[in-house]
């Protein structure tokens, strides 16, 4: 016969199997909701470019100044009261040429011809902001641009040099020393009164001389920013071009060959962005009968 002490006992742990005994953790609290975003941006100033700067290796070289396939350095002076420069996001582009390096400071290679005058080169600058504890989901940004003046020197300077000595060599067609000399400029030249000497053989070639024949060979450059060239021409740019001249003096009638380099210099003007000549010193190298073009 089975005691009541029995069935209480086997009703209290069929009780328990079925509730889950004390095995069960007890249950945990939900954590609390996030905070709500602010979507409203806080009050924060645009960073601000003060100037971008870009200038070559070369000694005394001008800037905002670059030849073909040159590399010149590019610095921005930025600031920001809210962000660390160093956070901002820098994006450089420019309508020719290549960058290498990132953030305020990187260099930039000049294409290899000179499709256009100019370069311009543009400096995007990012802030990411937010409010204080939350993610930056904000941003502005800020715009900046330098340009640079693109050059092929040894070109431009061998095309002048030549320019100048074929139309010099022409007297009988052209006698015109504003036309002969339109690459020279007195007003930006070291010595201004070398270009008036050179008026002046220009002009007593054309009035006393008569050209039968003429070579003009190929110019040898070297640029040299605040340099000199032959005989302490002071210049930024030297110019050796070969030459040989065959002609009457009309006032003897002696007809003589003159051979030797013509030695020219020529300085770069920022503010008009080009290269001027500012002397010709002849050298001779063999005369045969009359010296057409004594050296000075």
């Amino acid at each position: 016969m089975i005691s009541r002490r029995t069935v209480a006992a086997a009703c209290l742990a069929f009780s328990l199997a079925a509730c889950g005994g004390d095995n069960r953790p007890p249950t945990q609290p939900p954590p609390p909701p996030p905070p709500p975003v602010n979507l409203d941006p806080p009050a924060n100033t645009a960073p601000a470019i003060d100037g971008i700067t870009a200038l070559g290796r070369r000694p005394k070289e001008p800037a905002r100044f670059a030849d073909v396939r040159e590399t010149i350095d590019v610095t921005a002076t930025v600031r920001d009261p809210e962000t660390p420069i160093e956070e901002l996001t820098y994006q450089w582009s420019a309508t020719a040429g290549t960058f290498t390096g990132t953030g305020r400071a990187v260099t930039w290679t000049a294409p290899d011809t000179v499709m256009q005058p100019t370069v311009t080169i543009t400096l995007k600058v990012i802030e990411a902001y937010g409010h204080p504890g939350q993610a930056k989901i904000f941003s502005q940004e800020t715009t900046g641009t330098v340009t640079i003046s693109l050059h092929d020197s040894i070109k431009e300077l061998a095309d002048m040099a030549g320019r100048f000595l074929t139309e010099f060599s022409k007297p009988q067609t052209n006698q015109d020393w504003r036309d002969i000399m339109r690459d020279f400029n007195a007003a930006v030249c070291p010595t201004p009164s070398l270009v008036e000497e050179e008026k002046d053989d220009v002009v007593r070639n054309y009035t006393y001389y008569e050209m039968h024949t003429y070579a003009i060979w190929p110019a040898t450059v070297v640029t040299n920013f605040g340099g000199t060239c032959l005989r302490d021409r002071q210049g930024d740019a030297c110019i050796s071009v070969p030459a040989r001249w065959d002609s009457t003096d009309t006032r003897t009638k002696q007809r003589g060959v003159a051979e030797g380099v013509d030695h020219l210099s020529a300085v770069y003007s920022p503010a008009q962005s080009r290269w001027w000549l500012c002397s010709s010193d002849w050298v001779p190298t063999g005369t045969l009968g009359y010296s057409f073009y004594p050296g000075r």
